[in-house]
């Protein structure tokens, strides 16, 4: 990855970073963001015409802002899609958005068409010089997984402290992570079968036998999301009173404190 990509990348980071910390909770500091991120919707841009899918990975991975400021900006597009959030048809549109949001319209009954078979994205073959980044982006997955585990496991408890939002948010990452990890494998394997020095041959294989436990703390942290999200808060709340009597009284709840 090129020194500009990840300049364009912390110029995000560090505008996001700078929010957060001038504001009184997480709510405000996403509110400042939507309101002001159209000043950074270019070089957003610039980074998705220009990043492999690998790449952005690996700088939603190394940079919470950026994470931040791209998961907002896939929830607003959403929200926008969905009619949740009306446009008016004269407004300007951010870059990156190429068409204007229609207001949603009663769907008309149609004939089943006939499923298309799609093509299977073919993986792209990297050089040997993209072994460092790529050792960067398994050992980083690898760690943030543990730590996002040892997280969500505070809160096996008392999962009411926690919300739908939050828990779909953990699961598509990890399930995308999840994904990718073939992936990973098919591309060790290919450098294994060139000729690399002796160094890059240790380092691949080191990263190689560390795709099973990647793996493994993947699927872990997916099963324990599983788990969290049948008591988040929005469980909770659909549960009649009766209901959620009987389960206080049977210490179903957990720790409510």
């Amino acid at each position: 990855m090129d020194a500009e990509k990840l300049q364009l990348a912390e110029t995000i980071d560090t505008w996001v970073k700078g929010i957060v910390r001038q504001s009184s909770s997480d709510e405000q500091a996403d509110e400042q963001i939507l309101e002001n991120m159209i000043d950074y919707m270019e070089p957003f841009k610039q980074l998705l015409d220009t990043c492999t899918k690998l790449e952005m990975n690996l700088l939603i991975q190394r940079y919470d802002g950026f994470y931040r400021f791209a998961n907002l900006l896939e929830r607003l597009a959403q929200a926008i899609q969905d009619g949740v959030i009306e446009v008016p048809e004269d407004a300007p549109m951010p870059p990156g958005w190429p068409t204007k949001p229609q207001r949603p319209r009663k769907k008309r009954p149609r004939k089943p068409k006939p499923k298309r078979h799609q093509k299977k994205q073919k993986q792209i073959r990297q050089d040997i010089s993209f072994l460092p980044t790529y050792t960067e982006l398994i050992m980083g997955e690898l760690a943030q997984t543990e730590e996002q585990y040892a997280s969500f496991s505070a809160a096996k408890h008392k999962p009411h402290v926690l919300d739908d939002a939050i828990v779909d948010r953990a699961v598509k990452l990890y399930e995308d992570q999840l994904s990718f990890i073939p992936l990973h494998e098919k591309q060790l394997n290919w450098w294994l079968s060139e000729n690399i020095t002796n160094a890059q041959r240790y380092q691949v294989e080191d990263l190689q036998a560390k795709l099973p436990l990647l793996r493994q703390k993947t699927e872990e942290l997916l099963a324990l999301l599983a788990e969290l999200k049948q008591g988040t808060i929005d469980r909770i709340l659909e549960m009649s009173d009766e209901e959620l009597g009987w389960k206080f009284l049977r210490g179903e709840l957990g720790d409510l404190d």
